[in-house]
């Protein structure tokens, strides 16, 4: 980032005897870096932008052959901006509406527990002054608080911070009070997918029988009024998949690399555009947002840098693929596998996917799925012959 800030030129420099001109030039105080050979005549170098006088100084009084191939850095396209005058007045009044822009808020947080109407509060809080574009410094937020509160029983507190451009908003709900003991009565449910093969309904009525499909959470024996007892037997499944590269794509940069700047603001771009003629590349890309502390600004700068790649493809061992990914997928599966649930089936499958081997493993087992689900009304009372004696 600091070499962007400074400022810097690539150069090329051909000619006998290269290691005596980079002495020269370290003799009279020129930062160097990023020295690659190119042949056994020619190198390529970075030098910051102030140090260009020096480097010329050296070069006229010597027999080598010197050419700039790029200028990178933030000085750079300031003087392009600057023989742009309009582009550089609109940049000037920009930050000018930027600064002016920081004293307002500009979006409002929410963070309240479950049953209270987010909607609600925010119509409240922007009744009350508290809205995009307000400037913070008018926001009675002492009046905003008794207000809520007066509005709405069941909020025991509210905080509001404002930080920077943002303002947070805090709900607290008031503790309920605890209510009268229910009366229950108890289904069985489906507790996972699956195909019924056995059902004993010991109390309440069974609602499916064998080669039945249900779903997680249908009712499978219902109580009415009274506590449903029985057992539901179906088969489930589990599925499981592994992916493991089958063909590696190895990628070495070749040395040669582009840049693109760019600059975005209030959602414009403006992009010092670079034809990128690599057939293949690696980009990186680095983004800096510019603010200070809660303070945002609105400007981002962008910076990709395109590298040149040479691509080999890599072929791995396909029958030690194939039992990499079948060890993992087995590992995975039984991790999922109740302990009482006895295994009927197991398939498995291999599938090339494009550069990638995909394995998938399903496990047929024959399971309890019931569970109890209270309901309102009936009794309080398991009234079941069992618990009777």
């Amino acid at each position: 980032m600091w070499q962007y800030i400074k400022g810097f030129l690539i150069v090329t420099i051909e000619g006998l005897n290269l290691e005596r001109f980079i002495s020269e030039l370290a003799k009279n105080g020129v930062y160097i870096f990023n020295i690659r050979r190119i042949t056994n005549t020619k190198i390529e170098l970075y030098i910051y932008k102030k140090d260009l006088t020096k480097l010329v100084s050296i070069y006229k009084k010597s027999n080598y052959n010197l050419k700039i191939k790029r200028s990178v850095g933030i000085p750079f396209v300031m003087k392009r901006i600057y023989k742009r005058k309009p582009l550089l007045i609109g940049g000037v009044i920009s930050l000018v509406i930027l600064l002016l822009l920081s004293t307002f808020v500009t979006n409002i947080y929410i963070d309240s527990p479950e049953g209270i109407d987010k909607e609600a509060i925010r119509q409240e809080v922007y009744k009350l002054g508290l809205k995009p574009w307000t400037n913070k410094y008018v926001i009675d937020k002492k009046l905003i608080r008794d207000k809520i509160l007066l509005r709405f029983d069941d909020i025991a507190h509210v905080s509001i911070n404002i930080q920077g451009t943002n303002a947070y908003v805090e709900i607290i709900k008031r503790a309920e009070e605890p209510k009268e003991k229910e009366r229950l009565s108890c289904n069985i449910i489906a507790e996972k997918n699956g195909i019924i093969e056995k059902v004993i309904a010991r109390r309440g009525e069974a609602l499916v029988k064998r080669g039945d499909i249900v779903k997680k959470g249908d009712v499978l024996i219902a109580g009415g009024d009274v506590v449903a007892k029985g057992e539901v037997l179906a088969r489930t499944f589990y599925e499981t998949k592994e992916q493991g590269v089958y063909i590696e794509k190895i990628k070495n940069k070749t040395g040669n690399k582009k840049s693109v700047v760019t600059i975005s603001t209030f959602g414009k771009n403006f992009s010092l555009k670079r034809n990128i003629d690599y057939k293949n590349y690696i980009v990186d890309k680095k983004v800096y947002n510019l603010g200070y502390k809660e303070y945002t600004i609105p400007i981002q700068l962008e910076i990709q840098t395109f590298y040149e790649v040479n691509v080999k493809e890599i072929k791995q061992d396909l029958s030690q693929l194939k039992e990499n990914l079948r060890k993992k997928a087995l590992k995975k599966v039984d991790y999922l596998i109740p302990a009482g649930a006895k295994i009927v089936n197991v398939r498995e499958n291999y599938k090339v996917n494009g550069y990638n081997l995909e394995f998938t493993i399903t496990v047929e087992t024959l399971e309890s799925i019931g569970k109890e689900e209270k309901v309102k009304g009936g009794t309080d009372i398991d009234n079941t012959e069992e618990n009777r004696n």
